[in-house]
């Protein structure tokens, strides 16, 4: 009687279990290290998004300033603290006029680096004092940087952000625009 067998070996058995092992091994390294590099692009795409938001909204009051529809008098645009501090006014209900700080409707805006925190406060026309909110979540961002610089009518805005969550990631943002108001 032939007896015909089929399957594998024991020694063939043996062999692929160790293949496989050494398989799994590989793919137990790596995975934590493409989780960490997952994570490191998640962190540094939210970095980014939060600097572009913030930086769209330093955009659009640079771009507003000056803008009056009627007679408006005194500085559009203010820049103090070497730079650190944006302070802006434009007509923003188009009365002809720019209504006056401490005011609900105030036409002047403020912006400054305070603690690692970009701050605005509306009905401001000086860079001290309280009540200024929070731009950024403290929690997830700090600016390290902030800078206004203005050549006539062309304004350059830094900003500089870190992410305060491991990894730690710094991200660096520059614009220039044309304030056409000013």
């Amino acid at each position: 009687m032939s007896m015909n067998t089929g399957g594998f070996t024991l020694l063939e058995t043996l062999l692929a279990m160790a293949i496989g092992s050494v398989i799994m091994l590989g793919a137990a390294r790596t995975l934590p290290l493409l989780q960490q590099h997952n994570l490191r692009l998640q962190i540094q795409v939210q970095l980014n998004e939060e600097l572009q938001q913030i930086m769209q909204t330093l955009e659009k009051a640079a771009r507003r300033a000056g803008y009056c529809h009627g007679r408006c008098s005194g500085a559009a645009m203010q820049i103090q603290n070497a730079g650190r501090c944006l302070l802006v006014r434009w007509d923003e209900n188009s009365n002809g006029q720019w209504e006056s700080t401490g005011r609900e409707d105030s036409d002047y805006y403020g912006f400054r680096l305070r603690s690692k925190n970009l701050e605005m406060q509306r009905g401001v026309d000086r860079c001290e004092g309280g009540g200024w909110e929070k731009l950024n979540d403290p929690r997830v961002i700090a600016i390290e940087e902030f800078r206004v610089v203005r050549n006539r009518q062309q304004v350059r805005v830094m900003l500089k952000g870190s992410s305060s969550v491991w990894p730690a990631l710094v991200q660096h943002i520059e614009h220039w625009l044309v304030a056409e108001n000013l």
